[in-house]
């Protein structure tokens, strides 16, 4: 059976041949061999690709003054706080353990919940790690549908929840200080730190990074493609299971960038369901989430950040 991945030929095109001779001259059947190259090849690849992606937008945080946005959001109301909101949130890490701290500063300094939603929001889905990753490995009009999307979800998920969710922010368990100093002041200190977090992050994924590679692979090598099509393409249930698979999931983009581009050879649609799902929401989130919101406002937001991840699902099987 073919592979089915789509490789952006960072590597492919000088591993994959002589790999693939090697070990068919070891003895290994056509699919062993099938599987073991593209199972490399797709690893080396989103390594790099996370490697230098990390380091550039690691190295771009270090100029983002927090504590000043902080005030000018305080100041501003309707679209110019919700632009500056969405600014900050894809400019921002992509690591929640980053990312709700800082939101928890913003709203213990008076910032308005609504931008403080936009802003958990993008960072989570629209930040440029993932941007620059989706832009990489799938082609431009589902990676523009993506951000599109996601730039709906966080504006949809912002108006509704932000008037009403007030009252269920936990203030009163928040601490008052959150403070992000920014002491880099040169290019060295500066690239030093973005280097330490692109290998803190690399060291944090690989291993699931790799299973992800290898999953993918072995269901594009071994399972027939009918059965793929069947579970993909022919079923109804297909794109719920996506959003509550990837809802459950706590990754980030590199992790299931594979098994995202084998969902997509059969059905976009189920693909940017589940690549939704996982970028916007995760079970793994609630406990960080409850030191700020109440029980109530977090079931609302995971509720609405699915449902429209699934709602955009539903519209890409008419666009995609």
């Amino acid at each position: 059976m073919e592979h089915t991945h789509q490789h952006f030929g960072l590597f492919g095109a000088w591993i994959e041949e002589p790999l693939e001779e090697l070990l068919a001259r070891a003895g290994l059947s056509e699919s062993w061999t099938h599987f073991l190259t593209h199972s490399l090849t797709d690893f080396l690849e989103i390594a790099v690709l996370l490697l230098l992606v990390v380091t550039a937008v690691s190295y771009l945080q270090t100029y983002i003054p927090y504590d000043r946005m902080k005030g000018k959001l305080k100041k501003l109301r309707g679209l110019p706080g919700y632009v500056l909101a969405l600014v900050l949130g894809m400019l921002s890490p992509f690591c929640s353990c980053s990312i709700i701290p800082i939101m928890m500063g913003f709203l213990v300094s008076g910032v308005p919940l609504s931008f403080c939603l936009v802003f958990l929001t993008s960072a989570s889905c629209l930040n440029l790690t993932a941007l620059s990753a989706i832009f990489a490995r799938f082609d431009l009009r589902f990676a523009v549908m993506y951000a599109a999307c996601g730039l709906i979800i966080c504006l949809v998920n912002a108006a509704v929840l932000g008037p009403t969710g007030e009252q269920l922010v936990r203030l009163d368990r928040l601490r008052a200080a959150h403070h992000h100093h920014h002491d880099e002041n040169t290019v060295g200190t500066r690239l030093n730190k973005a280097l330490c977090s692109a290998r803190l992050t690399f060291r944090n994924v690989w291993l699931f990074l790799l299973i992800g590679v290898l999953v993918s692979s072995a269901i594009a090598v071994f399972v027939p493609q009918q059965w793929i099509e069947a579970a993909l393409s022919g079923n109804a249930l297909a794109l719920p299971l996506a959003m509550l698979i990837g809802g459950c999931l706590h990754s980030d983009v590199f992790s299931i960038l594979s098994i995202v581009q084998t969902a997509y050879a059969y059905s976009p649609a189920v693909a940017l369901t589940f690549l939704l799902s996982t970028m916007l929401f995760s079970i793994a989130e609630w406990a960080l989430l409850s030191q700020a919101f109440r029980g109530k406002l977090i079931a609302r937001y995971c509720a609405l950040l699915l449902t429209l991840a699934l709602l955009s699902g539903v519209m890409a099987l008419f666009l995609l």
